[in-house]
């Protein structure tokens, strides 16, 4: 029995070893053709540059996500974030130069972006088309920019980065310059609105409630987003990066949660003034009161929807939320 294994290693070994001479012959192009090479096998090899060079962009715009999220983690801490701030540096630059080079600044790394630059997969990737498929290329990231993603809504941004390939070969130079598109997802990150001012921290989770900016909400979904601490998008509405910014600026791509009023730090520590939406909470707005001559201003939602009682919102989301006035209870002494 050991001999027929011996016999059978002997076999696959020197199969293996053809195999590998095979594909020696077909994709190497530092091996000496002989005169009468079959063009067939000299298109192979160009179509083998042509499907490297697509997949090359392709592996640019997957890895670029990956490496833009790491970055986001990596920027939404505390102390990087207010130090953006005192050095009145722009966001974009900060997380450009990360995303590249793994530091916030020339001197300053970013939190957890070991190996997770888009320079580190690139490269990976063009080392094994090399000790692969003997493949030599270099490749230049012209420019990178971020913006927010208008396409896919207020739950991500995108990188718009402008990307050449050079290939070298004895068979083909390739050459192209490409500008690609990858959306970073904001799922799952901390939230800087309540990092920076907050009392307590919490990740973004986008609502599984699909109704749009200009959708019809009820008292329902507002329980959905409040006890599982949810957020949606509302045209007036902070957006991620301008969390990021501390620009309270209201736009169609801004997001919104609501802040947990029997949290620690919360509790017994508003006012009747106080709407309990995010953006209004954490600045510390001060509203109306609502008093029996007066509808306009903060009022306390009925326990029967928010429990415990003293949950409290503005008129504007009271409405928007289609909650009647008589399950509301007056807020002013």
């Amino acid at each position: 029995m050991g001999l027929v294994r011996n016999k059978q290693g002997i076999v696959f070994t020197v199969l293996a070893i053809i195999i590998a001479v095979f594909f020696t012959l077909i994709f190497s192009a530092r091996v000496e053709k002989p005169v009468d090479y079959k063009t067939t096998l000299i298109e192979s090899r160009i179509s083998v540059l042509n499907n490297y060079m697509s997949n090359f962009f392709e592996y640019a715009k997957s890895t670029a996500s990956i490496s833009g999220y790491s970055a986001l983690q990596g920027i939404i801490n505390k102390e990087v974030l207010n130090d953006m701030r005192a050095s009145g540096a722009e966001f974009e630059t900060w997380y450009n130069y990360s995303i590249l080079t793994g530091n916030l600044t020339s001197s300053r790394m970013c939190p957890g972006m070991t190996n997770k630059t888009l320079t580190y997969y690139l490269d990976r990737i063009r080392s094994a088309a090399e000790q692969e498929l003997n493949i030599n290329s270099d490749y230049r990231i012209n420019r990178i920019n971020t913006y927010t993603n208008q396409t896919l809504g207020a739950f991500s941004i995108g990188l718009i980065i402008n990307l050449s390939l050079n290939i070298t070969d004895a068979y083909a130079n390739l050459s192209d310059t490409r500008v690609i598109t990858s959306i970073v997802s904001i799922e799952g990150l901390l939230d800087p609105l309540y990092l920076l001012n907050g009392t307590y921290n919490q990740t973004i989770k986008k609502t599984s409630i699909n109704k749009g900016i200009l959708g019809i909400w009820n008292s329902s979904d507002l329980q959905q987003l409040y006890y599982n601490h949810e957020y949606r998008n509302y045209r007036h509405g902070i957006s991620f990066i301008n969390r990021i910014k501390s620009n309270f600026t209201p736009n169609d791509l801004g997001i919104e949660s609501f802040v947990n009023h029997t949290a620690p730090g919360v509790k017994g520590v508003y006012t009747p003034n106080q709407s309990m939406v995010d953006y209004l909470y954490w600045q510390n707005i001060m509203l109306e009161c609502t008093s029996p001559s007066n509808r306009v201003g903060v009022v306390e939602i009925n326990s029967s929807i928010i429990s415990p009682p003293g949950f409290q919102l503005d008129e504007e989301h009271r409405n928007n939320f289609n909650i009647s006035s008589k399950d509301t209870i007056l807020t002013c002494p």
